[in-house]
């Protein structure tokens, strides 16, 4: 039987997100601050690319538009990977 691990993203664009720089973000209920070498948090692709890179394959996305109470757009990414 087939064996996965899991990976949760929650992450807030900076502006508009049209650069796809991340304001805000969370992985594993952890906030990140620093990415690797980086003293600021990856943009989109580059995170997206080191994680398929490491084998993680997106399983889904949720967006949560909350303008009513504080203006932010969280997006919810899920990953999995198989255990070997």
């Amino acid at each position: 039987m087939k064996r996965f691990e899991y990976k949760h993203i929650r992450l807030d664009y900076k502006g508009r997100g049209i650069t796809q720089e991340i304001n805000i973000l969370d992985i594993d209920g952890e906030r990140i601050r620093a990415w690797g070498d980086n003293t600021e948090v990856p943009t989109l692709p580059e995170m997206f690319s080191k994680l398929g890179a490491d084998g993680w394959e997106m399983v889904s996305h949720v967006v949560n538009q909350d303008n009513q109470a504080n203006g932010v757009t969280f997006h919810y990414y899920n990953f999995k990977r198989e255990i070997a």
